[in-house]
């Protein structure tokens, strides 16, 4: 059941009429948030947001950015009223925020050096002696984590780090780590902006759905407040039209090239599931 927060949601902007809402977001990874060559906040995420609010008249939406580990202090201290930031759904963030409705959803590759022959599994990576970088916490951490604690005699090296994606990338071309696993539109992105020297594999879908519990979508974030929730419920109000309409289809062809928006009878099938699971 959601707690009634010790402040309202926002705070008014000075004449009283319009509740600024502060969405919360790392500046990162593009496609889906990045700044452009003004500084200026875009991508996917950020676009999808912004129409979204062009249709809430009464929220004045204002950006902030912060550490991606920040976003949810912020939340939780009620400095922000939301998070955006390509947020996955985890069954243990689901039991202290609200998600939205999903506006995207994606696909996962392996990456690796070009003349790398390319992985299969995680007991492929394993059995090769891989290691792999990536931030505590994670989707990716997590499941490496498991897969060496039910493997003790398969482990797969873990090298936390809070690095930028590009550094990560680097490290595997000049061998400090072997591989990732990563959304394709990301590794897409940086590959042509860097031209590093790296393939993506398709990800398997019994690895898929080990890592990521066979979801793939985009979400944002609410704090478990009847405030977060009553956000929550207009903004997927919007987003259902959003979809209808066309939009996210538009905005998603924009920044991937490709038709990466929910179908509608997938993504409300899945969130009635997830929602339903913070809400008792």
């Amino acid at each position: 059941m959601a707690q009634t927060g010790s402040a309202d949601a926002g705070t008014q902007d000075g004449s009283g009429d319009v509740t600024v809402i502060k969405a919360a977001t790392a500046g990162m990874p593009k496609p889906y948030v990045y700044q452009d060559e003004n500084g200026n906040l875009t991508g996917y995420d950020i676009e999808v947001l912004r129409a979204v609010f062009d249709q809430l008249p009464q929220y004045k939406l204002e950006f902030q950015t912060a550490e991606f580990a920040s976003l949810f202090s912020g939340l939780d201290a009620g400095t922000y009223d939301m998070v955006v930031n390509n947020i996955s759904y985890q069954k243990k963030r689901a039991e202290i925020y609200y998600y939205s409705l999903p506006y995207g959803v994606t696909s996962n590759v392996f990456i690796q050096r070009e003349d790398d022959k390319p992985l299969t599994s995680l007991a492929d990576a394993a059995e090769r002696g891989y290691k792999i970088e990536s931030d505590a916490g994670s989707n990716v951490s997590n499941a490496i984590e498991a897969w060496n604690e039910e493997n003790p005699d398969k482990q797969i090296t873990l090298i936390y780090s809070d690095a930028d994606l590009s550094v990560w990338f680097e490290h595997i071309v000049d061998g400090t780590s072997d591989f990732r696993i990563d959304d394709k539109p990301i590794f897409d992105t940086y590959k042509k902006d860097f031209g590093f020297k790296l393939q993506g594999t398709p990800l398997p879908e019994d690895v898929s759905e080990q890592i990521f519990t066979a979801d793939l979508s985009a979400y944002f974030l609410f704090p478990m407040t009847d405030q977060g929730a009553a956000l929550r419920d207009e903004i997927d109000q919007v987003l259902v039209k959003l979809q209808e309409d066309g939009t996210l289809k538009k905005l998603s062809e924009q920044f991937f090239g490709a038709d990466h928006s929910p179908d509608a009878s997938r993504w409300r099938r899945q969130s009635t599931e997830f929602i339903s699971s913070v809400m008792q």
